[in-house]
């Protein structure tokens, strides 16, 4: 089980010109191994690949990247929350690569409102604490648009219902937990996306930019609070899907239960039937850095909407 604690120039110019005079080409070197098998069939709801494993959603102009079928080691025994740690295995399926952006959530709520659920609605434009505004994202007669300069930031101050909605809207679904977790870790059950030793510059977490009392002065991240989505490429997963740690926290699909990884099944698992609060992964600016991806937050899925809370979007690989 995984623990923390483990934590001849002339030969070579000879042969070109040989195969050159042969008319042949010399193979290009290989600088990157293939990650995976692409699915058989282009999902409905993307258009042509970027590559073998990258596709571009037609709604909003997502990029989703390829996660084929597998297992890995969910949870960790020491975390709370987050225990015990059980063996999973997931169908293939995509996910976005980044968070979902201001720009694609104000097109989504010009379509189709800011609508109510649960006695709130799927946003709260202009959100704010202390005159300091957290939400970029402006309503003026009706219309929604994105603060110039935050226009590519992840969109914030987001309800579960809200999240779940453009989902839907954009031809995709929240992932599951089981799928979250699986595309952060790998299969080796990494303890963040790009290994198991924390390193401050993959990701966006409160360091000594944050202004909060629990922000770890030893490192610098360059960011004070969220920012741009894409900006941490080293930080990238082992399907290339990016801040999946720290920047911010993003909603999944699942309803939350104490004991749910002590009985779900071992394959594909939904989540609860279920419950109050519905599950959200991944750590954010807000959280101290070493907050690894084996650990979750529990959140009511209406009147949560914070600026540490966003989105994420997957799709089902086709058979």
């Amino acid at each position: 089980m995984k623990t923390r604690n483990m934590p001849a120039l002339l030969s070579v110019v000879a042969l070109l010109l040989i195969l050159t005079a042969c008319g042949a080409q010399p193979a290009p070197t290989a600088t990157t191994a293939a990650t995976s098998t692409p699915p058989p069939a282009t999902p409905a709801a993307t258009q042509a690949p970027e590559s073998p494993d990258t596709r571009i959603r037609a709604r909003d102009g997502m990029t989703l990247v390829y996660v084929p079928a597998g297992q890995f080691e969910m949870g960790i025994d020491a975390v709370e929350r987050a225990h015990p740690a059980h063996t999973v295995s997931v169908d293939a399926f995509w996910i976005d690569r980044t968070e979902v952006t201001n720009a694609m959530f104000a097109a989504f709520l010009n379509d189709q409102g800011n609508q109510v659920e649960d006695g709130v609605a799927w946003l709260e434009p202009g959100a704010g604490d202390r005159g300091i505004v957290y939400g970029h994202i402006d309503e003026s007669d009706g219309v929604f648009r994105p603060e110039p300069g935050y226009e590519d930031y992840p969109v914030v101050e987001v309800s579960w219902y809200g999240a779940a909605a453009y989902c839907a809207w954009a031809g995709a679904r929240l992932p599951t937990e089981a799928e979250w977790a699986y595309a952060a870790r790998g299969p080796d059950s990494r303890f963040y996306p790009w290994g198991d030793a924390y390193d401050d510059s993959r990701a966006n977490y409160c360091d000594v930019n944050c202004t909060y009392k629990w922000r770890d002065t030893r490192f610098d991240d360059g960011a004070a609070e969220w920012t741009a989505v894409g900006s941490y490429p080293a930080g990238a997963s082992w399907c290339g899907a990016l801040d999946m740690a720290g920047n911010v926290w993003e909603w999944v699909r699942d309803w939350w239960a104490e004991d749910y990884y002590a009985r779900s099944p071992a394959h594909n698992p939904q989540g609860p039937e279920s419950g109050t609060l519905h599950v959200a992964r991944g750590a954010s600016w807000f959280d101290e850095p070493y907050k690894d991806v084996t650990g979750r937050a529990v959140l009511t899925p209406s009147s949560y909407r914070m600026h540490w809370v966003g989105i994420r979007c997957a799709i089902s690989a086709e058979p």
